[in-house]
């Protein structure tokens, strides 16, 4: 699953490092856990080119009603049978900024946090899913899949990361089709990350701070 993650990455610097254009400005943040809002990049209501906003990270459309449930993740390999995410996935959706993503394993009780990044440190785009809330604001989803190579020994899922070359036909607003999509969209190879233990001090959804990411010395466990 994908369930923290971090962007600290300047918007100019993803702007160029992703080729799109980002009108839009946010402070460096190193845990980003659910509800909050974050940058998003989508197709804007013309349909003619990208534009960056801010949406809830926990997607719940304003037809679902109050008591349908909140997801933060969308499993690709659903989302065609998903009444949920179908219209989103055809219709609504975005790419989702990132410098990396958190995920944990357990040992004697306890949860111990690992940090993925690219190994030459340039900025991710996850695929998101966009739906307008109750209260008119958007709404967002990270779309995940089942974790490979390195990620794979660390958590069964992982998100979906992007390629650059994917960017373009993921906000395509006439690519409504699945099986069209699922031809023209790519991830990144697992081989291009890295990971690494960092700080408990991330277990705590208020903890901030560049020293999130930072490997955990050896001294700390």
């Amino acid at each position: 699953m994908c369930g923290r993650y971090a962007l600290h990455t300047a918007p100019m610097k993803v702007a160029q490092s992703l080729g799109l254009p980002i009108d839009l400005d946010w402070e460096p943040a190193y845990n980003i856990a659910p509800g909050r809002s974050v940058p998003v990049i989508a197709t804007d209501p013309e349909g003619d080119k990208p534009a960056a906003l801010y949406a809830r990270w926990g997607f719940h459309p304003h037809w679902a009603g109050s008591k349908a449930p909140t997801p933060i993740n969308a499993r690709a390999e659903t989302l065609r049978d998903s009444r949920y995410f179908l219209g989103s996935f055809r219709h609504h959706r975005c790419l989702v900024p990132a410098d990396g993503w958190y995920e944990w394993t357990e040992s004697g009780g306890q949860k111990l946090p690992w940090y993925f990044r690219r190994g030459d440190g340039n900025p991710i785009v996850f695929a998101g899913l966009l739906a307008k809330g109750e209260d008119d604001n958007q709404t967002m989803a990270i779309i995940t899949e089942p974790a490979r190579g390195l990620a794979k020994t660390i958590h069964d899922r992982m998100p979906l990361v992007l390629t650059p070359e994917s960017i373009a036909a993921w906000l395509k607003p006439e690519l409504t089709d699945p099986d069209e999509l699922r031809r023209h969209v790519h991830h990144e190879p697992i081989e291009d990350f890295r990971t690494h233990r960092v700080s408990p001090a991330v277990n705590r959804a208020d903890a901030a701070g560049a020293d999130l990411i930072a490997p955990l010395s050896p001294e700390a466990g």
